[in-house]
């Protein structure tokens, strides 16, 4: 399967997604806001793109908010809990982008780059409030997000797959990450968010 390919297992999955959600917007009158976890390479992207297009979703990718301010050697100092509950800014996400959403406000935010000295890219992200927030990225289902997080969605895919495909995506065995941030996602999955925490469990093979 190459990246971003739709297959009929990832048909079903959004169609799952959009159902739930469907059934989850009857009689609401504020945001709906939804996780669309897994692990790198699972295509949480491709998922959550495909899904905002049913409801013209607000999609806030979570790798936006990156640690800018942490150091390689930081991390490799970090044990498996700790670079999970510090790898994503969620306090600035939350303040910057999803509390503001969900109170009707378009919002503006510099996302994430590895290429800036301060970790910030020097563009400009903006997102207009809708009716559905789809939070895209690894780690969203955390249990600090349980106040504002309604339906959390798992995308399931073998460690094999998930690899190979972040592989490809990044063009390279890419090695090195692999060595730092493998463990995190393993203790996220099996300790602090295993699958019987989530509300809806999909494919994407």
């Amino acid at each position: 399967m190459e990246i971003n390919e739709i297959t009929h297992i990832t048909k079903a999955s959004i169609q799952r997604i959009v159902s739930a959600i469907n059934t989850r917007l009857k009689g609401r009158t504020i945001p709906l806001v939804v996780s669309i976890d897994g692990g790198s390479g699972a295509g949480k992207s491709t998922i959550a793109t495909e899904v905002a297009m049913h409801f013209g979703a607000t999609v806030i990718q979570c790798d936006d908010f990156f640690a800018a301010t942490v150091t390689p050697e930081e991390w490799d100092a970090c044990s498996p809990e700790e670079k999970v509950m510090r790898c994503i800014d969620w306090k600035r996400m939350r303040n910057e982008v999803l509390s503001p959403l969900m109170t009707g406000e378009t919002v503006q935010y510099h996302p994430f780059s590895f290429s800036s000295r301060n970790g910030l890219s020097s563009s400009i992200v903006t997102k207009e409030p809708s009716k559905v927030i789809l939070l895209d990225g690894i780690y969203s289902s955390l249990p600090i997000l349980s106040d504002v997080v309604d339906v959390k969605v798992l995308v399931d895919v073998s460690p094999d797959v998930r690899r190979h495909r972040h592989n490809l995506r990044e063009g390279s065995e890419d090695q090195e990450w692999h060595d730092i941030w493998d463990c995190a996602e393993d203790y996220y999955f099996s300790v602090v968010c295993p699958p019987s925490t989530f509300d809806l469990i999909v494919g994407n093979a």
